[in-house]
């Protein structure tokens, strides 16, 4: 019992070397996981104003051949001889201008999507910089924290794994699902006949061995092992 004892002064110390840490590491990963995806994001919006580019001088040079064919067939209807190839000419005229319209559209279409996806990149460029900007103050604080405690966790984890090493496996196993799911605590001391760590009430007998140290013994509620303070 007495190295259980040691044991968890051992693992509270590291866990108070952890505590200290708070939520920084959780918050310093959930600013890099959204630093990366907003690099991504940028990324493909940057393509994507590329590609509409490209589509947008490709439209432009539709609606100025269209313009330019238009403009020829116009040409031709003062050299008409007859109505049907009058008519004939206004056809594919009018066909044309349909077919330059949908282009104009199109076009507009493209260029609101440029003007949006413009917009899109800069604010988010500027929110990156300013996420970048925080990211790395809690990288400094972090890896500060990290290094003042480094040498104590370092010395604390020795005198860890040479303790458990005088400890049966079977109790060890069970100290460590104890305390992994108690917050840390898996040996307590009597607080009178109840346990020290959830208050609830120990046999008499119980209590009359854990006081005498005549056997190991657990919190029937929380598993807790019980010792006498």
């Amino acid at each position: 019992m007495e190295q259980l004892i040691k044991l968890q002064n051992i693992d509270t110390k590291l866990k108070d070397l952890n505590d200290l840490l708070g939520d920084l590491p959780s918050k310093v990963e959930d600013l890099n996981n959204q630093e990366e995806s907003t690099k991504n994001t940028i990324i493909g919006k940057k393509t994507r104003s590329k590609e509409l580019d490209l589509e947008i001088n490709k439209m432009e040079l539709e609606i100025s051949d269209s313009s330019g064919r238009i403009g020829k067939l116009k040409d031709q209807l003062f050299l008409v001889t007859n109505n049907k190839q009058y008519d004939a000419l206004m056809a594919e005229i009018d066909h044309l201008k349909v077919e330059k319209s949908n282009f104009e559209n199109e076009l507009i279409e493209l260029m609101e999507e440029k003007e949006s996806t413009t917009h899109s990149i800069e604010s988010m460029e500027s929110e990156l910089q300013i996420l970048s900007e925080d990211l790395n103050i809690r990288r400094k604080k972090l890896n500060s924290v990290i290094e003042e405690s480094a040498e104590e966790r370092k010395l604390l984890q020795k005198k860890r794994d040479e303790k458990i090493k005088d400890i049966d496996q079977n109790t060890l196993k069970t100290y460590n699902r104890v305390i992994e799911h108690r917050g840390g605590l898996a040996v307590v001391p009597l607080r009178g006949s109840a346990c020290g760590g959830c208050g609830a009430h120990i046999p008499p007998q119980t209590v009359s061995e854990v006081r005498a140290k005549s056997a190991v013994h657990t919190c029937g509620v929380c598993g807790r092992f019980l010792y006498n303070n």
